[in-house]
């Protein structure tokens, strides 16, 4: 019975809730937390988005890209736009995509979280004039590199 309940989709929409709370939350002395789960809810949002897409990710992303804009940077722009261009683009291939192994999957899924940080950083800067130093660059690159192997094994062991 509980497995009928907790579907992994179910499972995977709670750590969306759970990592983008934490990540809006500052902890101002342990700034690093705020970063960890920030980098694991694009890591959950993308995994998500790769192995259980359904149309009703478009309203995800919208309400998720909504709110980091309202609570990080007081403007809807930059993660609204990101996260509905990996969206559209994940639509346009993803029949190629799984086409690929899962060790290749799981490159792309890296690729792409780092794509996506890094133009959400662009796009703050272009639409909002909010500049990232290359030190908070350099942690979230570096906070993705060591989560990110953990993170997929982690979603892997959900999904089964």
């Amino acid at each position: 019975m509980n497995s009928k309940f907790f579907t992994s989709s179910l499972i995977f929409n709670i750590l969306l809730i759970i990592s983008f709370s934490i990540s809006v939350n500052t902890f101002v002395e342990i700034q690093i937390i705020n970063y960890i789960f920030y980098i694991f809810f694009h890591l959950t949002f993308i995994y998500f988005l790769f192995y259980h897409y359904h149309y009703l990710i478009y309203f995800i992303g919208l309400l998720y890209g909504v709110l980091f804009d309202i609570l990080l940077l007081n403007d809807i722009s930059s993660h609204l736009v990101c996260f509905i261009l990996l969206i559209t683009i994940f639509v346009l291939t993803k029949k190629y995509l799984f086409l690929l192994s899962s060790n290749q999957i799981s490159l792309i899924i890296f690729i792409t979280l780092i794509t996506i940080l890094i133009f959400e950083g662009i796009f703050a800067y272009l639409l909002n004039n909010i500049t990232f130093s290359n030190t908070q660059m350099i942690n979230l690159l570096t906070i993705s590199l060591i989560i990110f192997i953990p993170s997929i094994l982690f979603f892997n062991k959900l999904d089964k």
